[in-house]
This record gives C-alpha cells, structure tokens and sequence, in this order.
C-alpha cells in the first residue's frame, strides 16, 4: 500500500524538522565563531593609564573636604631607611579613638622589621614656641615643644599599650605624631618604664603647611570593625607589669 502525497510531505517535513533541531548545537556553535572571528579583540590595557586611574582615584579620596588631618613622622631603622622621606599626613574620616589608629593601621606608616620584632614609643610633639629665623635663615632662637608620650606599639602586638587616657584623634591636629624606633627592647619594659611629660628645645616646628602636602604624602587611615567581644583586649604579651615598690 503507497502512502498519499500529502502524508509523506508531512513525515519528510518531520524528518527535517528533526534534523534541524538535532543540528542545532552545530549551527549556535558556528555562529558564535563566525561572530567572534568578526569581533576585534579589546587592545590590551597599557599599565602606564591603569597608574594613572590609581592616582587619580587616590587623589579624590585623600583631597576632599570634611577629613581629619594628623601630621605623622618616623625615626629610621636602618641607614638605608634614611634614604626616604617618612613625613606623612594621615587621613580619618571619622573622629577614632587612638587605641584604634594604633593598631593595625598604623603599621601602614611604621616601618616593618625583619623577624617580626621592633619595638615603637609613640609621642605627641606641639609647639610651645616657634624657632625663629634671622633674614638669612640663621636659627635665632630654638623653638619649644612638648613632648606627650602616647603609646607603645610592637609589631609583634596585636594592639598598642596606652600610657595616658584614650583620646580622639582631633586631639593630635594641629601637632605631630612622632614614632621612635627603640629596635628590639622588650615592649612590655618599655610601656613599664615611666614616661613623663617633658619640653624640649628644637630647631623644627611641629606644625605644617597643609597646602604645601601632595597627594602622595596623605595616608588614609580605616579602622575595620572588631569582631564582637574583642574591642579593646590588649595582648597577653602587652599585660601591665607590677611595677616593685
């Protein structure tokens, strides 16, 4: 029995439409290539503008208004470290407390110590008197500073030691946070010892020209949350000695 026309029309434009859609892979495949033969692909990104869009970034977020301005300066820890400038201006967009600053973020500006042991004695340096300068440039009279000793940072701590009350960081503008290298002295000994508030001669000032700082000199500190229950736990290492009668 021969099937009609119409009914084998219709099972050949099943078998068609069957291997059309069994081929489809095939032809989404071949598109695809033919589409990415015809597309360019993107020039490569030269490193020199992806410099220049991290500068660009960085002076957008450490010049714009509404910050907190500390000066910081650091002693050297090695005769090649005296190669470089370590006069920083640090950046809070927040009113922190020091202890916060003096944790982790200040490792940022402090130099980091092959072997993991470097003992720091954070001052605060304000000007009592300003040295005074002949028209030549000769030093006349020395000025006057006092010398507040904040805290001791380690970098083998995972938080500061305190030598006076927590306070704000607008505390410090307006002076210098001055960091002094004491190499390998045991921290511990060190934040035990007494630290009196002193004055001292100099021939610098502890204030700054903002408008004479760049962009590459300003620093922005951020203060990652604590985890909860740890805010403010010293060290075990950090943990105040008695101190013997």
């Amino acid at each position: 029995m021969t099937l009609p026309d119409s009914a084998l029309q219709v099972i050949g434009g099943a078998m068609v439409l069957l291997l059309l859609w069994l081929l489809r892979p095939l032809v989404r495949g071949g598109l695809s290539w033919i589409r990415a033969r015809r597309t360019p692909p993107p020039p490569p990104r030269d490193p020199q503008d992806e410099w220049k869009l991290r500068e660009e970034a960085h002076r957008r977020d450490v010049l714009r208004p509404g910050l907190l301005h500390v000066a910081f300066d650091r002693e050297s820890v090695s005769l090649g470290d005296d190669s470089e400038e370590h006069w920083r201006l640090l950046m809070f967009e927040e009113n922190l407390p020091l202890s916060a600053v003096l944790d982790r973020p200040i490792f940022r500006v402090l130099a980091s110590v092959p072997g993991g042991q470097a003992t720091w004695l954070l001052e605060l340096r304000e000007d009592l008197r300003t040295p005074q300068h002949s028209a030549a440039g000769e030093l006349e009279r020395p000025g006057l500073v006092r010398v507040t000793p904040l805290a001791v940072v380690a970098q083998q701590w995972s938080a500061p030691r305190l030598l006076h009350a927590d306070v704000p960081v607008s505390r410090l503008m307006g002076a210098t946070l001055h960091a002094r290298y004491l190499g390998r002295q045991d921290p511990a000994e060190v934040a035990a010892s007494p630290h009196p508030i002193r004055e001292e001669e100099t021939v610098s000032s502890a204030a700054y020209d903002e408008a004479q700082v760049g962009a590459n000199d300003r620093v922005m500190i951020r203060v990652r949350p604590h985890p909860p229950g740890t805010a403010g736990q010293a060290p075990p290492s950090a943990t105040r000695r008695p101190r013997s009668s």
